[in-house]
């Protein structure tokens, strides 16, 4: 047995020399009464003393330990029992046999802490030599695991509440101290110094890596994840669990800036080596907020730190961001925008409009694609390329492409109806759409709610949707295509995929970003690139399909590479939906002579 150990659980207790209580002296009268005995103890044995607990019989509170017979009790396993102490060899010259209060019979169950060390014992004593029949002692074993759980009942009280005072003030995931505990330590800081830095790394890839994890390796990636936050952060004066992939961390301010360089390189050094147990490109970014005289509150500087945070890096300069007051005034915009975004979805309020695609090889129309548009009555016409990222950072983009797929398919059935036949009509999808659960189910059901055909849709994803998960990406993809989907990569040149991912996608043609079709002809290159994704595309066995047309010569160019299908103003701009029939009507069958030769 180890003493020290022992000692240490028995003083956890915080139990010795405190008060008789009414818990522990009911069990010890009970215990008289039941055994017909004179003295019931409950004895805890200190480093030098037996000290009572409760005790019946006996005016006294402790007794040297080495003359305790509660001390040879506690190095048995359960229970010891000296029937005649004056046949005892090591009891019949003890004090207290020999002398008051006389004892000769002993019997002391051993009660135990938490951790199944030996505190002491419930004990009853009598001054005549008696036998402890077997009923008897299984008896004084039940009344002494009672006792045993009130002596530990405090302490198991007081951990319970700890555990819970934990889960209320540090991360489960990461034991990080969690949001509420990091405000309240750094409120405390400003308080006190009125200056401070505030550092908000993030994981913008995060919660969909931990889609695909199990709890194990959910647990396994939080911890690593921690360990490294702790080297970025290790001269931070408080670090904290945001969630959601997110931290926090307060520095002293320094007119040099000193602990932003330090922390911009350490960021990207500490997550050079890929996380082990995430299929998924965890970059992370640091937005930066500060407080030079105290005038901002901790919550404050959380909001403006984490608008500063760059998101879709594609290089490690880009990975830090500084605070101003402009983004202020964007985070108000943005709110702004959210709020009237989302009344525009729920009032149908949106519109759509059909940019048509030209096939240069037949000269005929090839397709549509569904743009979005938006005028508010406060805002007036605000672009897609503010609203729509809004909508990204947000909950809302899964509702926006859902009416966007719901307006196209309705449309579609009014043309049909009117007798127009229409070429395949693309929509955008987002990483989000491409990533939500039951993909392939609510394609299904707007199907099958506007009874329009996989056929006649085209789905274009950009090249950047591909980074999060590949793998799910193509599983869904995959499962639409078996519906009669057709998918085309938007924007392509411009994100992160490899040969290896679009080699696993089933795709039907990439799409050139515009803005190298705009270098066409200008001797920057534009030439050699479009080229080379043409050449790329021909060899997977995809079309290419070339968006932006603004010039006659860019049109050629592309003719040149065997492009095969084309957009942009110089073909036609956006049409609204009344102007769809006419110019399909209007159409010329010549368009290959007059636009390309």
């Amino acid at each position: 047995m180890d003493e020290d150990q022992r000692l240490e659980d028995l003083y956890a207790l915080n139990i010795l020399d405190t008060a008789h209580e009414e818990r522990f002296d009911d069990l010890t009268r009970l215990a008289a009464r039941i055994f017909d005995v004179p003295f019931v103890l409950v004895s805890l044995i200190d480093a030098n003393r037996q000290w009572f607990k409760s005790c019946q019989g006996l005016d006294v509170e402790e007794t040297p330990r080495e003359v305790s017979f509660c001390s040879h009790a506690i190095l048995e396993d359960r229970l010891l029992v000296i029937e005649d102490a004056l046949l005892d060899a090591r009891f019949s010259q003890n004090p207290s046999v020999i002398g008051e209060p006389g004892i000769r019979f002993y019997a002391g169950a051993v009660l135990r802490s938490s951790k199944g060390r030996a505190l002491g014992t419930l004990c009853i004593v009598d001054t005549v030599a008696r036998v402890l029949e077997g009923k008897d002692r299984e008896l004084l074993l039940q009344l002494a695991s009672v006792v045993e759980r009130e002596l530990n009942h405090d302490l198991q009280l007081h951990e319970h509440r700890e555990i819970i005072a934990r889960g209320a003030l540090f991360d489960p995931a990461t034991g990080l101290p969690n949001r509420r505990l990091f405000i309240d330590r750094a409120s405390g800081y400003l308080a006190q110094n009125g200056t401070a830095v505030v550092l908000v790394l993030g994981l913008d890839e995060y919660s969909s890596a931990i889609l695909s994890l199990t709890q194990a390796d959910q647990l396994k990636l939080d911890t690593d994840i921690a360990e490294r936050i702790g080297e970025i952060f290790q001269t931070a004066f408080f670090v904290g669990a945001l969630g959601e992939g997110r931290f926090a961390a307060l520095y002293p301010w320094t007119p040099d800036g000193t602990a932003l360089a330090v922390t911009a390189h350490a960021v990207y050094q500490a997550f050079i080596e890929p996380l082990a147990h995430a299929r998924h490109r965890l970059l992370p970014t640091v937005g930066v907020s500060m407080s030079q005289e105290g005038e901002a509150d901790i919550t404050q500087l959380l909001r403006q730190a984490e608008l500063a945070r760059p998101h879709q890096i594609s290089s490690p300069d880009q990975a830090l961001g500084l605070y101003s007051f402009k983004m202020g005034e964007n985070l108000q915009r943005s709110f702004q925008l959210g709020n009237r975004l989302r009344s525009a979805i729920e009032e149908d309020a949106l519109r759509l409009v059909y940019q048509p695609k030209i096939n240069l090889e037949t000269g005929s129309i090839a397709g549509f694609e569904a743009l979005l548009r938006w005028t508010d009555a406060a805002l007036g016409e605000v672009s897609p390329a503010e609203f729509i990222p809004a909508a990204e950072h947000s909950e809302l983009i899964l509702s926006l492409t859902d009416w966007v797929l719901r307006a196209v398919c309705q449309q579609l059935v009014e043309w049909r109806s009117c007798g127009i036949a229409m070429q395949p009509v693309a929509v955008n999808l987002t990483a989000q759409d491409l990533l939500r659960p039951e993909f392939t189910l609510w394609l299904q059901r707007i199907l099958a709610e506007t009874r329009v055909t996989a056929a006649e849709l085209v789905l274009e994803i950009t090249e950047r949707s591909l980074v999060d998960d590949v793998i799910q990406a193509a599983e869904n993809m995959q499962e639409a295509c078996d519906l009669g989907f057709t998918f085309h990569v938007d924007d392509f040149g411009t994100g992160y995929s490899s040969l290896s991912q679009l080699h696993r996608l089933p795709l039907a043609a990439l799409k050139v970003d515009q803005s190298f079709v705009r270098e066409l002809g200008s001797g920057n290159g534009g030439e050699t690139i479009c080229r080379s994704i043409v050449s790329l595309a021909k060899s997977l066995g995809l079309q290419v399909i070339a968006e932006g047309i603004e010039t006659h010569q860019q049109l050629a160019e592309l003719k040149k590479m065997n492009c095969d299908i084309t957009q942009g103003f110089l073909l036609s701009r956006p049409l609204e939906v009344s102007a769809v029939a006419p110019f399909i009507e209007s159409f010329p069958v010549t368009f290959r002579s007059t636009a390309v030769h």
